[in-house]
This record gives C-alpha cells, structure tokens and sequence, in this order.
C-alpha cells in the first residue's frame, strides 16, 4: 500500500469519528438550565412564611389555634425548641432556617401529615430542604426527648404504676398494658418481602407497653412487617428482658383483701395477640360454641378495663398525629424516626398537662358501669397507617405456674377481689 493510500485511509478513519463524535453531541440530552438561583418565593419567608407570620400572631391572639397548629401550647413549644434548638441549628454562608422554623415545619408535618410540597409554599423553604429538615429533627427529638420522657421504669416507678392501676381500674399487681400495631409504609425500593406482611402491605411495627396515667413506658420500633407477631415480642429488648424477668419488676404481694396469704408476681396485661406467662396476662379465649363461663368473664372485663388503656393511648397518637392516618411515603429509616418522634411527642405533651392534647370525652370511660367510647374512634381512619397485629387465639404453651396464676386472678376477682369493682356483676348481666 503506497503512502498515499496510507494518508487516506487515516484521513477516513479519522472523518468517521468527528461524525460519530458529532452525532453524539447531538443526541445527548441538554441540561435544563435554571430559571432561578433562589426562587422569588423562597426569598419571602421572612415577610410571608407561616412561622414568622402566622405562629406569632396566634401564638399572641389565639392559644387553641397555636395548640391546634404544633399540638402543643406555646409554652411547651418554647421549652422543647430550648431542648433541642442546639442540635437542629444550621450555619451556612447565606441565612440559615432558625431551629423555631425546623421544628415547626416537622410538628406541622406529623399534626397534619401535610405532603412536602404543601409544606414548601406555606413556609416558603425549598422541597428538598423539607425532607432534610423533617428526617433530621425527627431523629434530634427521639435522642433529646427519649431519656426525659421515656427513662426506664426502676422498681419504684413501677410501684406508683402499680397503684394507679389498682385505683383507677380495679387490678392489683399490674403494671403495665401491651399492644402492637403494624405502621403501614410504601413499599422500599428493592426491600423484597423484608417489610411485606400478612396483611398484603408493607410496615414496620411498633411495640408499646403504657401506665395508667396514658403515657408509654416502653417502646420497641422498626422490626420488620414480615416478622411473625409472636417474633416481634420475643426479639424485641422489652420481650428478651421480660422473659428472662429482668424488668425491675417489685416482689410479689399480697393482693388487697386477700386472705390466703399467697404473693402473687406483677404483671402486664396483653390482648390474645400475646402469649399467656407469669408476668404477662392476656383474657381467656371462647370456647368452640362461642360461650364462657361467668367467672371467666368477670376476669376477661377486669383484665379488659386496664388493657383498654394502651389501646386509648394508641387513638389518641393517631387523632393527634395525622401523619399516621395514611400510609407512611418515606424511607424506612425515616419512618423508624417519625414513629419514635410521634411517641415520645406523646409523651412530652401529656408531661406538660396540655389540657387541649385530650379531654375526658376523648378517651374511653365507664358511666354507671357503661362503657362511654371515646373521640378518637371517631377521629381515627379504618384505613390509616396503624394495623393491629394478628390475634393469636388459645394460650398455646403457656406454662403450668402462668395457668395458676391466671385461675388464681380468676378466682379471686369472683371473690374477695370483687369488692374492689362491686359493679361488676352488673356489667356482666347487661352484656348477656
């Protein structure tokens, strides 16, 4: 091949890439350019956002409206923003949101479960920055708040629980009522059936354990939705410690006008969702034709009346916090934040006695014996984010001294116990 047909050849081969070269410049997909560095509407949040607008002026002229909007009074909220202030504050070259600003925007959000974009126009901050704001002061209240208002039960806070629950509802020895519920979230990008339940949906689920006073005492978020309900108590740290009787539970006791003389341990209540042992009651299930003897329900209604509590403190989490009144559209850690933000939000609010967080009508109470139902049953969705977990029916494997131990209860509710709810023969005549 002579030099020439060399120079061509190259000088071709050459052509044919600048083409191609160009051809691809072509089709490549140009950058949107922006219209603005800071939209103009950003630029008014000092002059028209909520926070610096709408807040003061009906933290000024209207104090159930300020309730209505943080679910908190302003008092309260000028004390947790105090608290956690410091660890949700931004410094940045150009003006940084205040920390008032970030924690009205995540209070609003979980009151209202508001989606990010409503957020944006209200309080005049940027989508992405809302997302960022939400997840991290939701994760700075769960590490602020949890040591304050969930501590750890010590024997002698259990004795108070005790007694409350003794007075209040009529059933010595416990100290604490259990449930649990499914949070329903969307379905993780590339999760599998990690987070797919039962049910058919997607969620997380969140164990609680309350006193008599409606505040959780324990709480156990995040396992997964594909985690058998019986799994969930057993692997959760308030299940591995109550197996292992580990929970500073008080000694037992007599039972009051009791007059054998045998100590009987504390205990929590569950529904038929738990498993029956020694430091855990859960109801006597109905035999195969669907009846019960009357003692059995005497101790089913004694039982139910304390359990009942914990099922309150759940409608009123979710009437509060209407984040939960559909399903969660987030990242399943962020979730795990807003759910330990809620309850310990809960907690916080009943602390500072916030008369508007809940009134006598809002939960369940009997009158003349007749059970009254409350507010939040009708402020809760069918369809909200909240699922109980799945009844596990009949006290398989329970254990001798868990059976004695609830024939006992029984026994004693019928009687010399049933002079502390004399009213209870009536309750269950009326329910026959």
């Amino acid at each position: 091949m002579s030099d020439v047909e060399v120079k061509a050849l190259l000088l071709g081969s050459i052509a044919t890439l600048l083409s191609i070269k160009l051809k691809l410049k072509s089709t490549k997909k140009t950058r949107k350019r922006k219209r603005f560095g800071i939209h103009p509407m950003l630029l008014q949040r000092k002059s028209q956002g909520f926070y610096d607008n709408l807040i003061n002026e009906i933290r000024i002229h209207d104090p159930y409206m300020f309730f209505n909007f943080t679910r908190m009074s302003s008092s309260s909220f000028d004390k947790l923003l105090s608290l956690v202030g410091p660890d949700i504050a931004k410094k940045s070259l150009r003006e940084s949101i205040s920390p008032g600003c970030r924690l009205a925007i995540t209070l609003r959000f979980l009151a209202t479960g508001d989606s990010y974009p409503s957020l944006s126009y209200s309080f005049r901050v940027a989508v992405p920055t809302i997302c960022n704001i939400i997840r991290e002061t939701c994760l700075v209240l769960w590490n602020v708040l949890f040591p304050i208002v969930l501590k750890t039960p010590n024997e002698e806070m259990l004795k108070k629980f005790e007694k409350e629950f003794c007075t209040k509802w009529s059933l010595p020895n416990c100290v604490g009522a259990i449930d649990g519920k499914h949070v329903t979230i969307q379905a993780p990008y590339k999760s599998g059936s990690t987070f797919f339940n039962y049910k058919k949906n997607f969620s997380i689920v969140l164990l609680g354990v309350c006193n008599a006073d409606y505040m959780f005492t324990y709480v156990d978020i995040g396992a997964y939705g594909s985690q058998s309900d019986g799994g969930v108590l057993n692997q959760s740290q308030f299940g591995q410690k109550l197996s292992t009787n580990s929970l500073n539970l008080p000694s037992p006791k007599l039972l009051p006008v009791s007059s054998n003389g045998l100590q009987i341990p504390h205990f929590f209540v569950g529904d038929e969702a738990f498993p029956l042992r020694s430091n855990l009651m859960r109801p006597y299930s109905k035999g195969r034709n669907g009846t019960m003897p009357e003692d059995e329900k005497i101790f089913n209604d004694r039982l139910s009346r304390a359990r009942r509590i914990i099922e309150n403190v759940f409608g009123i989490l979710v009437a509060r916090f209407r984040i939960f009144h559909r399903t969660i559209n987030a990242f399943p850690e962020t979730v795990d934040n807003i759910v330990k933000a809620c309850v310990c939000l809960h907690n916080y609010i009943r602390m500072e006695n916030n008369e508007c967080y809940f009134q006598n009508e809002d939960i369940d109470r009997e009158v003349d014996g007749k059970l009254i139902s409350g507010r939040w049953r009708t402020e809760t969705p069918v369809d909200g984010a909240l699922t109980n977990l799945r009844l596990r029916l009949g006290a398989r494997n329970s254990g001798e001294t868990a059976l004695a131990m609830r024939t006992y209860l029984k026994e004693y509710f019928n009687g010399s116990g049933a002079s502390l709810a004399p009213w209870q023969w009536n309750v269950i005549n009326k329910t026959n």
